[in-house]
């Protein structure tokens, strides 16, 4: 399930005060996905970036994947 968090930051397309911080985390075996994405409602101008753990550019100390790469935001616990 996804955590969404409500922004007080301004949409860089459109102005908008209504943006949002998501959260995704999925795992499966071996396989590991931290997903985070920045989204204005408004317009729908939006930010993503996924960390995979089978990707060799990763950084293995987990900290990398579950800090937002936009707002600096940490991900909720385990």
């Amino acid at each position: 399930m996804p955590d969404i968090r409500d922004l007080d930051e301004v949409c860089s397309r459109c102005g908008g005060w209504a943006s949002t911080c998501k959260y995704n985390h999925f795992h499966q075996g071996d396989l590991e996905i931290h997903s985070w994405e920045h989204k204005c409602p408004d317009c729908g101008n939006r930010q993503t970036t996924a960390f995979r753990s089978d990707s060799e550019d990763l950084d293995t100390s987990g900290r990398q994947q579950r800090v937002c790469p936009y707002c600096g935001r940490s991900a909720p616990p385990p």
